[in-house]
């Protein structure tokens, strides 16, 4: 309770009494089940220990009391701040008890000052989110008593030191200066949930994304390990879209196809598509006990035909997925994935891996310069030879997304991202395929000795007018091969993503799964020959 009638601050103040407590739901307890007569779970219900199990997405909230335990003396000039201290940062916590002094005139003129009667006492509740993992440090500081905060103190300098009533004066003001306390309260906030991320490419502009969310609590934790996942969902970056998948819509959207039918019907087909047990029930409401995981599957595709037609390169930024929970009392919380970007191809990813191979066997050679082993390593050069001419076997152009990353990377070499050292000891995925083949839209099937026309679309990557020619190796070919003309001159096609466009005649020659192999790019100009990857896969009848 406040003081409303005049303070004399000649009177030294009280000194206050601090509580602080965290306000929390209680937790529900495994080991006493509530009788059947019992209007109420109070039976059930545990009070926390101290600050209880902090998570991560939770908004932390807390009491701050300020208590006058003396029975004749008030509080004066009552001023209460906090700070939450996070392993990276500092946030100030405001409350109606923080009184900041006044400094100036006019903030005197408007300051009211809080003053605490005997017996009584002011409270306020703080709050804030808690957004990061560790060691947190809640401070407050308490301040009160002192001179009048409206009346502007006298300058030093206009004291005489030797006027008695002067120096009677500075001693009172000596006596009656503004007093602190301070207390610090530590806690630790963990992550409720442990969250793994796996994407995948699903074409030029698309890409599919596994979200396993597992309880991190453990399984030994007796009381609150328990938890609900309320809502899980994408949140992708700008001109993108992020669909989920969900298995059981399929179910759903059946059941509503068919709602236009008799009420008999409806019945049994609504017992026969929607029924489900209690345990199918119970597994699809989320739950998640200590231990337990789900996974959420979504799909990135770009929203608007522009970034269609750039496309989804590797690196670039697809979102981050946001998982909502709540404990046992309902308490709700969310937590954020990393942001997650776009995987590199299946051949950029190969080529990789077949740089960093070159680039350590080099590192050995030269630190190692003297075993002669090492210098002759002929099965170490087989082997990368091995991988090189292994790239068109191994991996489908089709749906993989290489255009996209040559692309991305040629561009990167023209806006100089890479040092000249980077650009001598590393190959780049732009100077291995100065030009990419890639079919539009191939077919999925075939049938033996009938002939499928498909389109090829050849871009040029370099910075220079290439003069190419198209081939299609019949050695290199198995299953299905090319019908007719397997040359063909596509002329002269501008640099920095010139293209075009060929049409060539595939056949099928014997029944099975294929990848449709040989492609070819030829500068008529250099002889430079650049092999591509298998164009797409086909399952012939």
């Amino acid at each position: 309770m406040t003081v409303e009638t005049t303070i004399d601050y000649s009177i030294a103040s009280a000194v206050p009494t601090l509580k602080v407590m965290r306000i929390q739901s209680p937790q529900l307890s495994k080991t006493q089940t509530p009788k059947s007569t019992s209007p109420h779970l109070s039976s059930s219900l545990i009070l926390p220990d101290s600050f209880g199990v902090i998570h991560i997405g939770e908004t932390f909230t807390a009491y701050l009391g300020a208590i006058n335990t003396s029975t004749s003396v008030p509080i004066t000039n009552l001023s209460v701040s906090s700070v939450l201290q996070t392993p990276t940062t500092k946030l100030q916590l405001s409350s109606v008890l923080d009184k900041t002094q006044p400094t100036n005139e006019q903030e005197r003129q408007n300051f009211r000052p809080l003053h605490i009667e005997p017996q009584g006492g002011v409270d306020a509740i703080i709050s804030v989110p808690l957004e990061e993992i560790g060691q947190h440090l809640l401070r407050v500081d308490v301040s009160y008593g002192g001179t009048d905060p409206t009346i502007a103190p006298p300058p030093r300098e206009s004291l005489n030191q030797n006027d008695p009533m002067n120096q009677q004066q500075q001693q009172q003001n000596n006596y009656h200066t503004r007093k602190t306390l301070r207390k610090f309260y530590r806690f630790h906030v963990s992550s409720p949930l442990h969250m793994k991320e796996l994407t995948l490419r699903g074409g030029e502009s698309s890409c599919f994304l596994s979200l396993a969310v597992e309880n991190a609590a453990t399984i030994n934790e007796s009381k609150g390990g328990g938890l609900t996942i309320a809502q899980t969902e994408f949140q992708p970056y700008t001109g993108l879209i992020a669909e989920p998948i969900n298995c059981d819509s399929s179910v759903l959207n059946a059941y509503n196809k068919n709602s236009n039918i008799n009420d008999d019907d409806n019945d049994t087909n609504y017992n026969s598509i929607k029924k489900k047990s209690a345990v199918e029930l119970f597994d699809e409401c989320g739950r998640l006990e200590p231990g337990e995981s789900k996974r959420y599957l979504f799909k990135v595709k770009a929203a608007s035909d522009d970034a269609a037609l750039r496309g989804i390169a590797k690196g670039d930024e697809l979102g981050r997925a946001i998982v909502t929970w709540r404990k046992s009392m309902g308490e709700a919380g969310r937590i954020a994935s990393t942001f997650l970007r776009c995987p590199p191809s299946d051949v950029g990813k190969a080529i990789e891996e077949r740089e960093a191979m070159k680039m350590k066997k080099v590192t050995m050679n030269q630190k190692y310069v003297k075993n002669k082993s090492l210098l002759d390593g002929d099965d170490d050069d087989d082997e990368l030879h091995t991988l090189d001419d292994g790239l068109e076997d191994r991996f489908v152009v089709h749906g993989s997304g290489l255009s996209v990353d040559v692309a991305a990377c040629a561009a990167e070499q023209s806006a100089a991202l890479h040092s000249p050292s980077d650009k001598n000891s590393i190959k780049t995925l732009d100077a291995i395929f100065p030009v990419t083949v890639e079919p539009i839209d191939p077919p999925s099937r075939m049938v033996i000795g009938k002939p499928v026309k498909v389109q090829l679309l050849v871009v040029n990557h370099g910075t220079k007018a290439q003069n190419l020619q198209l081939q299609l190796r019949l050695v290199s070919m198995k299953g299905v091969v090319v019908s007719g003309q397997s040359f063909q001159n596509l002329g002269e096609i501008g640099p920095d993503g010139g293209s075009d466009i060929a049409t060539v005649t595939f056949v099928a020659m014997a029944r099975g799964l294929f990848h449709v192999t040989g492609c070819c790019i030829v500068n008529l100009n250099t002889g430079i020959e650049v092999k591509q990857p298998a164009l797409f896969s086909v399952f012939v009848d």
